[in-house]
């Protein structure tokens, strides 16, 4: 790509100005007076570097050609000055309009300059209010967003203290009489299956209650303690161990150094439980779960991805599963949006919610390999890789 160099240009003008002038000025001393129709269109041929100089330069660089022109003249028609007879003060006239011609036209050329820098610095500014007000656009649809998010947990916070009231009491109820009911009808009674039933949706219902409840008040982060994550990491991934194992799946786990960040240790627990068992259950029979702490090697986060300020703790848990729908790697995040047949939507829901009231991110992303990876990020209370 070339570029421009403003001094060698201007070098290369003044050059051809004074190659133009020298020649000129030759022709004439070159050229003896009885040959004056050659010297009318040597003195006319003085208006090519008079001019170019007065675009180039402007009202000063013309000026002060033609003064050099008019000082290499003046000189031939002091000399031959008894021989031109009449034609003496037309050639005198003709050193007069160098100085005119050069004045106009770099007067005009100054203002043409000026003008189209009054348009760059007009247009540079201008630039810079787009941009201004590009960023501040962006900044009203992310505060319009968390406005809208505020909105609908303020209702859904309304609703779940209404709902839960009002569900939880019948809920005990009917499992309390269906416990005794239980007792009335031992197993291998045709309704004992029936009874079976009743129990296992009543805390299936109960359990989606709960996880409303929890995404309307996630609880606060206040009395937090540090909390080592390969720690918690190692927990979930021992507590889940035997469904992955039945499932056909392998979790392995790498964090070999402790990577401390503050919080509540119930709760971090609780998003790691949900991401490595949403994992576990989107991986097929013989395919593995990688849980990373510390480091998120290979991963090619999104435009959703916010990076918390300082130093920053960071746990991958990644499948091998079919991925997240095409397009939709951020929905998973909202309420009740959910790709399982029997899954409430509320626990990447809540996993978020928790992550941001900890000062940090969760986001997801399909890997270039395939399968999913889902990355927490915490500020973290010392160094930690990643």
């Amino acid at each position: 790509m070339l570029v421009n160099d403003p001094r060698k240009d201007f070098w290369i003008k003044v050059g051809a100005v004074a190659v133009l002038v020298f020649g000129v000025s030759l022709l004439h001393y070159g050229t003896t007076t009885a040959r004056p129709l050659l010297h009318d269109v040597y003195r006319r041929l003085y208006y090519i570097p008079v001019g170019l100089a007065a675009v180039w330069f402007g009202l000063r660089g013309g000026l002060a050609v033609s003064g050099v022109v008019a000082a290499i003249y003046v000189p031939h028609i002091i000399i031959y000055w008894n021989d031109m007879g009449r034609e003496l003060w037309n050639r005198v006239m003709e050193v007069g309009l160098y100085f005119v011609f050069s004045g106009l036209v770099g007067f005009f050329a100054d203002r043409d300059r000026a003008y189209r820098r009054r348009l760059q610095m007009a247009n540079e500014r201008l630039e810079r209010s787009y941009e201004e007000l590009r960023r501040q656009a962006d900044t009203l649809l992310q505060v319009e967003e968390q406005l809208r998010r505020a909105d609908r947990l303020s209702a859904i916070g309304q609703l779940a203290a209404a709902v839960t009231h009002e569900i939880r009491n019948p809920l005990g109820a009917i499992k309390g009489t269906a416990e005794i009911l239980r007792d009335e009808f031992p197993s291998g009674h045709p309704k004992a299956e029936f009874l079976e039933i009743l129990l296992k949706e009543t805390d299936r219902l109960n359990q989606v209650v709960e996880e409303f409840l929890g995404y309307a008040r996630p609880g606060s982060t206040e009395e937090g303690e540090a909390v080592d994550l390969a720690q918690v990491a190692r927990q979930v991934v021992g507590f889940l161990s035997t469904p992955a194992r039945k499932a056909g799946v392998t979790v392995s786990l790498e964090a070999d150094e402790p990577v401390r960040v503050g919080g509540r240790p119930a709760q971090l627990k609780q998003v790691l439980l949900n991401l490595v068992l949403n994992a576990v259950q989107a991986t097929p029979p013989g395919r593995r779960v990688i849980v990373r702490v510390g480091s998120c090697d290979g991963r090619v986060l999104g435009p959703e991805f916010r990076q918390v300020a300082g130093r920053v703790a960071h746990l991958c848990v990644e499948d091998e599963g079919p991925g997240l729908p095409r397009g939709e790697e951020q929905r998973v995040f909202e309420p009740f949006f959910t790709t399982k047949e029997e899954g409430t939507g509320l626990g990447l829901a809540i996993s978020r919610k928790i992550a941001e009231a900890h000062g940090g991110t969760l986001v997801a992303e399909n890997r270039p390999e395939g399968g999913a990876r889902f990355v927490l990020t915490l500020p973290a209370l010392e160094e930690a890789d990643g």
